[in-house]
């Protein structure tokens, strides 16, 4: 029994160490292709696919995300954005399609529209089979849109549903009927949306008015945040033919060849930072210790040249978000770095009123501050007033997302809503890691990145293999503590420890505080050995404290100076024998390890303690 449980393990190990070696190929060399971990978007993919070839403008510019938009229409006529889901709708069959659309929400409702409308940009004659299925999947299911309409909220839900309905009037402009009542339904619920103040009047020219409509799309956001927004900045080259929008676009399709993602990232060292921290998370960190130092003090130098300059108060929140977690990625492995690279807006109170009045878009830099804030130093006083204020942005947050979890606008916001009330909840420094990858990983290691309005709740670092990896790492981290606890238990046992009659028997307590600390795979001796200290230890002090006579102390501590317990008896005699042992047991196999005896050296520390 003993060595078919040795044999499984030693394969489980090899299984892992291979699986290891693919995913270290796959995201630290230099050939690893880190946007293929993004997750791809069927809104913005549709909106890309929208950009006409400035040589050609019959011809699509991207036709590979016209050819995605063909291909990921499901069985029942919508498109998911697998983004916001915690499953991807294209690995659903027939009957969990039918369960899901009762669960769909405005971004599906968007994604749908917006790839009705790439499909229509461009007449081809195939395309009118999933144009009249996705129409008549909205038709059906127009009454979700009325519920959604009926509930007037302020926030990011309200940018959506303004955006949804600017998506109507270009479906309309573009000849798309979706649904009979639409101006009905916006009059009715959403008066309030104006498009800066002009009304759309019926007999317009359709060109004004899809320029107008994606004009509104394109500025939604300012400066340099239209440039995380791969659907914004196809609508400002589609209306201002600019080359840096172009350039981006062109950047995009190189790095993202699988499809567009919901954000991309110019600055890579992000994805990079968010990977790391995806793997600390699934447990699998300390597989990757040598790629993962390497990533680390690369953004070491990095920050200290950044930590010289001025901070960068264009793109807030990204940026919040971006410095926080190199802070905590950085302070965790040891560097001293300084939390006033992103600390300076506590004292911006023109910022922090913005932050409060735009909670929704700040929540992501506000869970990473919150983060950090866990491992100030006790001078860190800017740190603790900037962890304090994200804590009440985060409990606003999720005020606002449990009323939407009932109206239900976000399938996400449950995961969010989660993992938010799970920090607050619960203090970083009681925490275990096991039970916090476990947690994770039952969660499906969906690391989520959101910031801004235009896709505001998102997963990326989406790999299975990963996730499996993850999930492998743990089971057999599992498999190899029960074997060694029975280990510990069956050496309690034949040392006669566990039968000594008084005190406390503590072998599962002090293994589990042990392997709680003393990472996997590696020291699997010291482990055992920490253990075994432990048990004796413990005994030792019971009979030290309640069981022996004074006469019986003065002889124990004796033979123990002398390290000859030949004349002892009794509870004396166990304890001695199992502790020579030990000591024997470990110079051993120090001795095999490293040439060194360390007997001597135990013995001194054992007779003097």
């Amino acid at each position: 029994m003993y060595g078919e449980a040795t044999s499984i393990i030693t394969n489980k190990l090899m299984e892992l160490s291979r699986a290891v070696e693919r995913m270290k190929r796959e995201l630290f060399s230099s050939s690893a292709d880190l946007f293929a971990l993004l997750p791809v978007s069927a809104y913005e993919t549709a909106w890309v696919a929208m950009v006409p070839d400035p040589n050609d403008p019959t011809r699509p510019m991207f036709p590979q995300c016209l050819d995605w938009v063909l291909r990921s229409q499901n069985a029942l006529g919508f498109w998911f954005d697998d983004h916001v889901h915690e499953q991807s709708g294209l690995d659903f069959d027939h009957q969990e399609l039918k369960n899901y659309k009762h669960q769909w929400s405005i971004a599906d409702f968007m994604a749908t529209l917006a790839c009705l409308i790439a499909l229509r940009t461009w007449e081809i004659d195939h395309f009118s089979h999933k144009i009249y299925k996705g129409l008549q999947f909205l038709r059906e299911n127009m009454e979700e849109l009325r519920k959604m309409g009926k509930s007037k909220e302020d926030g990011d839900e309200a940018g959506l549903l303004h955006r949804c309905f600017l998506m109507l009037e270009l479906a309309k402009v573009k000849g798309l009927k979706v649904f009979p009542s639409a101006q009905h339904i916006k009059n009715e619920h959403f008066n309030e949306f104006k498009l800066d103040g002009r009304e759309i009047k019926k007999r317009e020219e359709d060109g004004i008015v899809e320029r107008i409509v994606m004009r509104e799309i394109a500025f939604e956001n300012s400066g340099s945040e239209i440039f995380q927004s791969p659907s914004a900045t196809a609508c400002a080259f589609m209306i201002s033919g600019k080359q840096t929008y172009k350039t981006y676009l062109q950047n995009l399709l190189v790095d993202c060849q699988l499809g567009v993602p919901p954000i991309y990232m110019m600055d890579k060292d992000v994805i990079k930072l968010c990977l790391v921290d995806h793997l600390e998370r699934l447990g699998c960190a300390e597989h990757f210790t040598e790629d993962i130092k390497n990533v680390i003090d690369i953004q070491y130098k990095k920050w200290i040249v950044e930590e010289l300059q001025a901070p960068n108060k264009n793109n807030v929140a990204f940026q919040l978000y971006k410095d926080s977690l190199a802070f905590r990625l950085l302070r965790m492995k040891g560097y001293q770095v300084s939390p006033w690279r992103f600390c300076w807006f506590i004292d911006d109170e023109e910022i922090l009123s913005h932050m409060k009045d735009n909670h929704a878009f700040f929540l992501g830099p506000m869970l990473s501050i919150y983060k950090a804030s866990n491992i100030a130093f006790p001078d860190d006083h800017k740190l603790d007033k900037a962890g304090e204020f994200a804590r009440q942005i985060l409990q606003m947050g999720i005020l606002s997302m449990k009323f939407k979890n009932e109206k239900k606008f976000l399938a996400t916001s449950t995961l969010i809503q989660q993992e938010i009330e799970h920090e607050l909840g619960l203090k970083w420094l009681a925490r275990m890691d096991h039970l916090e990858h476990r947690f994770y990983i039952e969660r499906g290691g969906i690391y989520l990145f959101w910031i801004g309005n235009n896709s505001p709740y998102c997963k990326i670092l989406q790999n299975d293999d990963l996730l499996q990896l993850a999930i492998d790492n743990f089971t057999t981290r599992q498999i190899v503590y029960k074997k060694e606890l029975h280990e510990l238990q069956r050496w309690s046992k034949s040392t006669g420890l566990s039968a000594m009659g008084f005190g406390r028997e503590k072998t599962s307590y002090c293994y589990f505080a042990v392997a709680s600390s003393i990472c996997f795979p590696i020291n699997i001796d010291s482990r055992k050995e920490a253990a075994k200290c432990a048990i004796l230890f413990t005994i030792a002090d019971d009979f030290f404290d309640e069981k022996a006579s004074l006469d019986e102390l003065f002889i124990l501590t004796d033979a123990l100076q002398r390290w000859d317990g030949e004349f002892l008896t009794g509870h004396s005699k166990v304890i001695f024998i199992a502790l020579d042992n030990l000591v024997h047991d470990i110079s051993r196999k120090s001795f095999q390890r490293y040439g060194y005896d360390v007997k001597k050296i135990l013995q001194d520390n054992v007779s003097y303690s």
